[in-house]
């Protein structure tokens, strides 16, 4: 059993295994050492009580607490804040000890990745927020050093990093910046073609009809309407448009001979609905023989180097049967095969299993 003794003197408190050690080991103690050591657990108390916590203010950047950006950019003293400053700073010491510290690298590329996109039409606002970085520091960037001033020498690697990974897309244009409309009026008219109404199309895309006409005749449609229709043509370029009444297979049946009348190609028509210069006819090839290969075969649903083209029609007929009877999609059976999605349906079609 064990005993606890308290010296009446300064305090200090200790558990021993018996009485008689007790009485032999807290004579010991020095109490100016506990009254010493009492005073810097309270000292070090007052000065984290003493710690101003502050939030962010920055309108984009929102900093967040246990971090060294918001110990040095919002002066937050916080305990979280405080600990990972520290942290920073050992790992900094420890790699300029093992000489490894590169903290920067050229803004050069950084720079000129800035003018290519800008020359792309996406300006520094826009970059500003895809890399989540303010916009006075993509400013900075984005000068050669106009006048008197003098153009950034060096980023982050982090800094780097954000800028460079931006890619020339519509989809990281401004939502109201212009694009062409080539591939979003060629979507409208496919999904139309295969029997989905304009008046459907526009109620998916939760506008009006007379604005999806205008999209399919005008030269250019803002980013945000072609990404839109982009992921409506997505949805729906392989389902089939709604039949349940007579008024919905009336609407069908327009919209096909409408999209025949206008020569309107359907989705399976184009290999790349957005460079194709025209949609692709089917290519009939040489003869092919009608054995099958099972090794072939079996190394093709392996995904064993086996292409699409090194098959057979009916090799091709059966991979395709096979892996379609496994669940596998258009899309997975296009990526395994290295061909088209087009192609497939046309397989699948073929053996009736679209």
């Amino acid at each position: 059993m064990r005993v606890s003794r308290t010296c009446p003197a300064c305090g200090y408190t200790a558990d021993y295994a018996t009485p008689r050690l007790a009485d032999a080991h807290l004579p010991r103690h020095s109490c100016a050492k506990h009254r010493r050591g009492r005073e810097q657990a309270r000292r070090r108390t007052e000065r984290l009580q003493a710690r101003v916590k502050r939030e962010c203010t920055h309108p984009q950047a929102r900093h967040r607490h246990g971090t060294r950006a918001a110990y040095v950019k919002d002066r937050c003293r916080c305990p979280g804040c405080t600990a990972a400053n520290t942290a920073a700073s050992r790992t900094v010491t420890r790699e300029r000890t093992y000489d490894r510290w590169h903290p920067y690298v050229d803004a050069g590329p950084v720079r000129e990745h800035i003018a290519a996109l800008r020359t792309a039409g996406i300006g520094v606002e826009r970059i500003a927020q895809l890399a989540g970085l303010s916009l006075s520091h993509i400013r900075q960037l984005a000068q050669h050093g106009r006048g008197d001033a003098v153009p950034t020498q060096r980023v982050r690697p982090n800094t780097a990093t954000r800028v460079l990974g931006i890619d020339i897309e519509d989809a990281n244009r401004a939502p109201h910046s212009r694009v062409d409309a080539t591939g979003t009026r060629r979507r409208l008219q496919a999904l139309i073609a295969i029997g989905w109404p304009a008046e459907l199309l526009a109620d998916q895309l939760h506008r009006r009809p007379n604005t999806v006409h205008r999209s399919m005749t005008s030269a250019s449609v803002t980013a945000r309407t072609a990404h839109e229709v982009a992921g409506l043509y997505e949805r729906l370029c392989n389902a089939t448009p709604p039949r349940a009444t007579s008024e919905q297979r009336a609407a069908a049946d327009a919209a096909r001979a409408h999209a025949a009348a206008q020569g309107w190609p359907p989705p399976l028509a184009w290999d790349d609905i957005d460079t194709d210069t025209s949609p692709s006819a089917p290519t009939a090839g040489p003869p092919q023989r009608n054995d099958i290969d099972e090794i072939a075969v079996e190394r093709a649903l392996a995904g064993d180097h086996i292409s699409y083209d090194d098959l057979t029609a009916v090799e091709q007929q059966e991979v395709v049967r096979r892996l379609t009877a496994r669940g596998a999609s258009i899309r997975d059976i296009a990526a395994q095969l290295g061909t088209t999605k087009r192609t497939v349906s046309l397989r699948r079609a073929s053996v009736g299993a679209a």
